[in-house]
């Protein structure tokens, strides 16, 4: 692909991103990362956070991750520091505290 073509492309007002595995979960983590930055964030989870993170979800299940464990997901999608869940809970409280 040339520097002056786009991997998106637009058809009848709809738009299709052309990107690898690993750009996803960078735009995935970019998404959440925003939702807990902000609880006031106006991103709609019920559609493109959550079809982005069914389409990992497979994608982990088809490499034999286990989605329903944390750490399982969390290494799939490239976190190199995976804490315990009460460990990211009391962190969030702590968080939500502050603010």
């Amino acid at each position: 692909m040339s520097p002056l073509e786009s991997r998106i492309t637009k058809q009848q007002n709809r738009f299709a991103l052309d990107c690898s595995l690993d750009e996803l979960k960078r735009i995935y983590h970019a998404l959440f990362s925003q939702l807990r930055a902000d609880s006031e964030v106006d991103i709609d989870e019920s559609d493109l956070l959550l079809d982005i993170q069914v389409v990992l979800q497979r994608e982990a299940q088809a490499e034999a991750v286990d989605v329903s464990t944390h750490s399982e997901w969390s290494r799939f999608l490239g976190d190199s520091s995976v804490a315990p869940c009460e460990q990211r809970y009391a962190n969030y409280r702590e968080k939500k505290r502050l603010s």
